[in-house]
């Protein structure tokens, strides 16, 4: 069976997600931007909000400062209305600041710090900082590099839809990297991260359907089925 070989091509994605500047996205889109006409209050509502200590306020305010959304950009503000919402408890604030701090937007690149902030974001449940945290392990960014650590996260990450999560769960069971090769596991993750619209998962299910016998397919299928029919019991709807 060439499948080993086949899925070399295939690698896992260590490309961090951008900072989440909406809250109310399915996890497997591109967060990067938000529309300022999906939301009735003016920004200076807005900053009475945040400033008398309302944290979701603090987070959008946060996050029209970072896109530059209906004022110029400012990353200074941006993280300065992130750290006051992050303190208060705002999970997707402290997931930006990772961010700002993995990528040096706005403040000096220090990925301890982003390390640190992405453990506490994900530590608080969030896909995204799971899934860049894992991709740190994974890749030895910052951290010691650590194939078992970067698949829990990943794991994670994908049981609540997140589809780079996912996939990179796939390649990771394909290759046996952080455990033994597992194909019906892999098989099974790369057909939710293809359902969730996810760019390169195809490719990896042709590689796999075509290495596998009718009967290794048939099972690699129904454990997928089993598996979406878990995740459809626990995914944040």
């Amino acid at each position: 069976m060439q499948l080993t070989r086949t899925l070399t091509i295939l690698l896992v994605t260590c490309s961090l997600v951008t900072a989440c500047t909406k809250k109310n996205e399915n996890p497997g889109q591109d967060l990067s931007s938000s529309s300022s006409s999906e939301s009735v209050e003016t920004q200076e509502e807005l900053e009475e909000r945040a400033k008398s200590g309302d944290q979701h306020a603090q987070f959008s305010l946060g996050a029209l400062y970072y896109n530059g959304e209906g004022v110029g950009r400012d990353l200074a503000l941006a993280k300065q209305w992130f750290e006051k919402a992050s303190a208060l408890g705002e999970v997707f604030a402290t997931f930006n600041l990772g961010v700002m701090y993995y990528s040096g937007e706005g403040v000096k690149q220090d990925l301890a710090k982003a390390r640190a902030l992405f453990e506490k974001a994900a530590a608080a449940g969030n896909e995204r900082a799971q899934f860049n945290l894992g991709a740190l392990y994974y890749s030895g960014e910052g951290v010691k590099q650590n194939f078992a650590t970067a698949k829990e996260l990943f794991l994670e990450s994908a049981k609540k839809g997140f589809g780079e999560a996912q996939f990179n769960l796939g390649v990771m069971e394909a290759k046996g990297e952080g455990g033994d090769i597992r194909i019906e596991q892999a098989y099974a993750w790369f057909v939710l991260a293809k359902e969730g619209g996810h760019e390169r998962a195809q490719e990896a299910i042709d590689s796999i359907e075509s290495a596998l016998s009718a009967d290794e397919l048939k099972a690699a299928r129904d454990f997928a089925e089993s598996l979406r029919t878990e995740l459809r019991k626990t995914m944040p709807q």
